[in-house]
This record gives structure tokens, sequence and C-alpha cells, in this order.
């Protein structure tokens, strides 16, 4: 089976285990077409051009239906499902995920850990925190330890969300004990999760794991996660009565995300790692931002913006 080369938002590199045999025998014009509109599509994602690429996906995943073959429908359904989240439709995300789910159990599939990543990390985007961590929990027992790590990260933040405690503290113990030697992405993971587990109990180690995530995330090009990790150090920083750092913090993570919301940064795909954790996740959204900056005292969101003077 051709494996995936890209990514899942807030997950690290996935590839997709097995999930079915296929039923028939394509002709190499089938093949040869579905090949295409694969390539198409994963051309188009590490462009930046994710509607593009969903709209390769779903022609894929529709020859794959056409042919009864469950491998291809899981492969394409999938990558439809992770372009639909970097265009930032969690929404449709998720109903492609669960159509792609149905598809691939009536042809025998038998592993659905990459599908209950992708519902999982759909569920944590749309606020559904609550649905979201059965489902990375049911990840993290997949055999491939790369869903099971970014499957304890979409876990780990869906359940600080939650106020789930015991999934918190399961998601940090999970990624504590990953093996030697980790990728940067994971580094940045364990980091992120472990500040949010320590960040009543030890603020001041809270606050560095997080400000450590961020700049994980910035070196792998993870901006979106980046910002992220600013605004829990913030949040940290804020609590502990350190406001002046906290702002620091809330204007730079809204900077960020704000840069991040611009139709032209939608399509800087060469700010983007390819592979890595972010390269396909949605930018954070305007509302992020303005949020992020009134608690940093009204901070300009976007310093170098055209003025309507500006010629």
């Amino acid at each position: 089976m051709r494996r995936l080369a890209h990514m899942l938002a807030l997950t690290a590199p996935l590839l997709l285990a097995g999930c079915g045999a296929s039923q028939s025998k394509p002709t190499a014009q089938d093949d040869a077409a579905w090949d295409q509109a694969m390539m198409a599509g994963r051309d188009s994602f590490d462009l930046g051009r994710y509607t593009v690429a969903v709209s390769q996906y779903r022609k894929a995943a529709n020859l794959a239906l056409a042919r009864d073959d469950g491998t291809a429908v899981a492969e394409a359904g999938y990558d439809l499902a992770v372009s639909q989240l970097a265009a930032n439709m969690p929404a449709e995300a998720l109903k492609a995920a669960q159509a792609t789910r149905q598809a691939v159990l009536l042809r025998g599939a038998q592993d659905m850990s990459s599908l209950d990543l992708v519902e999982a990390a759909s569920h944590y985007r749309l606020g559904h925190y609550a649905q979201a961590i059965p489902l990375a929990q049911q990840a993290m027992h997949s055999a491939d330890t790369g869903v099971a790590a970014r499957a304890a990260l979409v876990l780990g933040l869906a359940a600080d969300a939650q106020g789930d405690q015991s999934a918190l503290q399961a998601a940090g113990a999970y990624l504590s004990g990953l093996k030697e030697p980790l990728s940067v992405a994971q580094q940045a993971d364990r980091a992120e999760i472990e500040a949010r587990v320590l960040r009543h109990a030890n603020p001041v180690l809270a606050g560095q794991q997080a400000e450590q995530a961020a700049s994980l995330r910035q070196s792998a090009g993870a901006y979106h996660d980046m910002a992220r990790a600013l605004a829990l150090a913030a949040r940290i920083a804020a609590s502990q009565g350190d406001q002046a750092r906290a702002h620091v913090l809330w204007a730079r993570a809204a900077q960020s995300a704000a840069a991040q919301s611009g139709s032209l940064n939608r399509m800087d795909a060469q700010t983007l790692v390819h592979g890595s954790l972010t390269k396909g996740n949605p930018m954070p959204p305007v509302d992020d931002a303005q949020a992020w900056a009134r608690n940093a005292g009204e901070s300009v969101l976007r310093p170098f913006a055209e003025t309507d003077g500006a010629h």
C-alpha cells in the first residue's frame, strides 16, 4: 500500500496503516488515474493550496470506490479529511473521516487508528472535547507509534480544554515515556503537554516548558502550534502575576496568529517544513488573534498592514 507522506493537523507525520485489502484488480488505466489524482492532491497540499487538494483527493476517493479498492479508499479518504482540516473546514473533515470509516469497514478494514486520530482532531477543532477524548484514547493504542504519539497530543489538548485531569495525565505519561531520540515535533508535543500537566502544581517549570515548546515549534515551521504554545505560556505567566511577561507573550501569539490568517500567508508553503506536525494545520481563527491581542492590552495585530492611503 502507498504510504502517506504528510500530516494531520495537531499530529506528527502519519503513515496510514493497512486498512483493508483491495477487492478487485484495477486496470492499468484505473491505477494511473488514481495515482494522478493522489499526486495532484499531494502537490497542491505541499503548495498550501488546500482547497485544490480537497478536490483532487475527493476525485481519488471516488475512483477508489469505483474499483471497490478498500485500501485506496482508506488512503484517499484520510488525505481528503486532512486537507479539509488544513483548509480550516473541521466539520467537513469530520464528515469525510466518518464516511471513509464506513466505506472501508464495508471492505473488511480492521485498523482504524488513523481515522480515529483524524476524527479526534476534527472534534477538537470544533470544540467537541468530550467526543475527541475517547477517539484519541483509541488511537493511542495503535501499533503505529507515530499515530499513537500524535493521538497523545490531541488527547492532552482536548483533556486540558475539558478539564479532564485523568486523561491529561495519561497523555503526559505516554509522551514522557517515548523512547529517545525524539523528533523535534515529539519534543515540542511532550513539552507542551507537560506544561499543561504542571501549570497548577509547578507554574514556573510549566512556563519554561510552554516557551520551550513554542521555540521548538518555531524551529519546525509549525507556526499555528507555536502561537498556541505562546498563548499557553502567557496564561501561565498571568496566573503567577507576571502581567508584563504575559502581555509580551500574548502580543507575540496574537501577531503570529493574525499574520497566519492573512490571505497572502495562506499560500506561503515555503515557511512550512515538509512532513512537519502542522504542515496541514489551518490558520488560527482571527478571533483567537483578537482575543489574545485584548489580553495583551490591545496590541497592534497587523503592524505591517497596508493602510487605505498606501500607494
